[in-house]
């Protein structure tokens, strides 16, 4: 099941030469893993681990910017791990 949903995505994915589709493998399997199954109604990651994944996106944030340099900072300091 994994390849017949894999390998289309990869194809997608990948350059008119196929030299390059080692560079979304990481991608396409994460998105493989992350992605809610019609048959167990959960993902991969969530039976594996028990949880969701927490993306960097999904973080709120408490923080009031009044400039845009001043979320720019944030930013590369909460990059910065």
């Amino acid at each position: 099941r994994f390849n017949a949903t894999f390998v289309p995505q990869l194809a997608k994915l990948q350059d008119r030469e196929n030299n390059n589709w080692d560079e979304y493998l990481q991608s396409i399997v994460f998105a493989y893993n992350t992605g809610v199954h019609a048959a167990t109604q959960y993902s991969p990651f969530q039976l594996q681990f028990g949880r969701d994944p927490h993306m960097p996106t999904d973080t709120t944030s408490n923080y009031v910017f009044y400039r845009p340099s001043d979320y720019y900072n944030q930013l590369k300091k909460s990059l910065q791990l």
